[in-house]
Formats: structure tokens, C-alpha cells, sequence
């Protein structure tokens, strides 16, 4: 009966203990989330951005053949580069730069795990990241609505811009308006961003060019959301990347590690196929299937979802890479 009562004891306290390691876990990921949106940087990249992805239209219409196409293939570009600085930025200025500090000794000096603090800051990274790209992605849902830019006019381009340009101007006289109350500008500015866009991409996709209601899934297309979700993932994986960095680097060095994570990803892990040391290395470009699409090619189920699961295995073998890295940093 001692040995029931002991067992059932110590089941209760591992219980106990993995519930207090996960509300520990969310509030390290929503303080992370919160600390990765303050920064003015955060606000200059998600603008940027977005202008970037509302300029592919007009970029597309030079080239020769799919021009929308083309302009998906643009507007991705343009997203995986943006979110590779901003991954790299708040990499660095939440957990590089408060190891620098020493206010870590904050957090760890309670009895709190390092993998916990970890993981606890890439998910609030992952959020704030994921936060932006709602934008990039209803932006891209708008231009992929107002198609490329020819010499004709469409008349039925002129609510998509109108919708668009108010959603974005609402966003910045919102975050105007709370930051003269005493918050963040930058803060405010992305939810608001990814709010309105969102809404107005949903309602642009909503009316065909005669005004009429339809569904917005077959104008938006399940290839067109497997790309962009692929290339999300493909920046959280360079997120990751910073994140391990910046437990021992500064910020510069941590930039040049990830963005040299995105080259050896793309072109070692293309030419080594086939070979043994390319294993060790992850190969982004599975990531990237707009040229697929160019070509013509189709996105099956099975294939997004193999997709993600080597994904989400990549992030956590960066991760582990990154406790043991932090590990072995002495802060104190």
C-alpha cells in the first residue's frame, strides 16, 4: 500500500512539475513575443515589406511569359528576405543582447531551465514573425487579385487599390492614435497591419471583376498558400538559425551566420544531393517551390506535408543545437 501511495505521489509531482514547466514556457514566449514587436526595426521591415510585395504588379508586367507567376516568384523573394533580417534583429536583441546585458540573471536565477528560456523566446519570435508574414501574405492575396500591371486598364482594379491603400493607412493612424496614448508605435502597428490587410485581401478576393460574391479559394489557390506557407517555414528555420547564434555572437556575426545558412542551405544543399556530407546540412531549397510553379508543377498534400514535418524537425535539431550552446555560456 506505502509503495502505491508513493507511486501515486510521485506521478502527481511529475504532473505538478510539467504543468509549472509549461505555464513557465508560455509566459517566456508571450514576454518574448511582446519584447520582439517593440522595436522600431520591427515596424521599418514590416513596411518595407509590405511595399516590396505591393510593388511585384509592376515588376512582373517587364517579364516575358506568366507574368503572374512571376510575380508570386517576386513577392516570395521579397518576404524570405524580409523576414530573414527581422528573424536576425530579434533573435539578437532578445536573447543576444540581454546576455550581453546580464538581465538574463534575471530569469535564470529562479529555477527555471535554460531549455525552457530557449524555446520559450523562439516561440515568441516565431509569433511576432508569423504576425508580419499575415501581412506580406494578405499584400501578396492583393496583388495576386489586381494582377500584373499591363498598358490596358482594368476597371475592376481600382476597389482592390482602394481597399488595400485604406487598410494600410487605417493601420498607421491606429498606431499613431495608441502611440500619442503612451504604446508602442511598432507594437501596435503590426497586429493592426495584419488585421486590416488581412480583411481587405479577404474582400477583395470575395468580389469577382462584375461585382458579383464568389469563393476566394479558387482565385487564391491551394499552390499559391502551400508556397507561401513553405517559405514561412523556411524563415522560421533562419530564425532558429539567429536564435542558436546569438547565444554566443553579436548581432553582426549572428546576421552573417544566417544569412550564410540561407546560402549553403540553397546552393550546398542542391549540389550536394546525393551525397554523404550533404546530410548534415538543410537543404532550403525543398523550401522554394515557386520555380516549380513557374514550370507549371502542382503542390500535392503529401508532399506539403512531408514538407512540414522535415521543417519542424530541422527547427528542433537547431534548437537542441542552441541549448547547448547556451548551456555551456556563462552569463553571471
Amino acid at each position: 500500500m506505502n509503495g502505491e501511495d508513493e507511486q501515486a505521489s510521485s506521478l502527481e509531482f511529475g504532473m505538478e512539475n510539467s504543468l509549472e514547466v509549461l505555464r513557465t514556457l508560455i509566459l517566456i514566449s508571450q514576454s518574448a513575443f511582446k519584447e520582439a514587436l517593440r522595436p522600431s526595426f520591427h515596424a521599418v521591415l514590416l513596411l518595407s515589406g509590405i511595399g516590396l510585395v505591393a510593388v511585384s504588379p509592376v515588376l512582373s508586367a517587364f517579364a516575358l511569359g506568366d507574368e503572374n507567376r512571376l510575380l508570386l516568384d517576386i513577392s516570395l523573394s521579397s518576404m524570405l528576405a524580409v523576414g530573414l533580417f527581422m528573424g536576425a534583429f530579434t533573435a539578437s536583441s532578445s536573447l543576444g543582447d540581454e546576455i550581453r546585458r546580464r538581465t538574463i540573471m534575471v530569469l535564470l536565477s529562479k529555477p527555471i531551465s535554460r531549455w525552457v528560456v530557449l524555446t520559450g523566446k523562439f516561440l515568441g519570435i516565431a509569433a511576432a514573425l508569423t504576425l508580419a508574414q499575415i501581412s506580406w501574405m494578405a499584400t501578396l492575396l492583393l496583388a495576386v487579385r489586381h494582377r500584373t500591371i499591363h498598358s490596358r486598364f482594368f476597371a475592376d482594379e481600382v476597389p482592390v487599390l482602394w481597399m488595400g491603400s485604406a487598410a494600410l493607412l487605417l493601420a498607421l493612424l491606429y498606431a499613431t492614435w495608441r502611440h500619442r496614448q503612451g504604446n508602442s508605435f511598432p507594437a501596435t502597428l503590426s497586429p493592426a497591419c495584419a488585421l486590416l490587410l488581412s480583411l481587405a485581401a479577404w474582400l477583395s478576393l470575395s468580389l469577382s471583376p462584375q461585382g458579383d460574391l464568389i469563393s476566394p479559394f479558387p482565385v487564391v489557390g491551394f499552390d499559391n498558400l502551400s508556397a507561401i506557407l513553405l517559405v514561412h517555414m523556411a524563415v522560421l528555420i533562419l530564425a532558429a538559425v539567429a536564435l542558436a547564434a546569438s547565444t554566443r555572437l553579436p548581432t553582426p556575426a549572428t546576421l552573417a551566420v544566417t544569412v550564410g545558412s540561407l546560402l549553403i542551405g540553397v546552393l550546398l544543399g542542391s549540389w550536394g544531393k546525393g551525397e554523404a556530407w550533404a546530410r548534415w546540412i538543410p537543404d532550403l531549397q525543398r523550401l522554394w517551390i515557386s520555380d516549380g510553379l513557374i514550370r507549371g508543377g502542382e503542390v500535392s498534400g503529401a508532399s506539403l506535408t512531408w514538407a512540414l514535418i522535415w521543417s519542424c524537425c530541422t527547427i528542433s535539431g537547431l534548437l537542441c543545437l542552441g541549448v547547448a550552446l547556451f548551456e555551456r555560456r556563462d552569463v553571471g
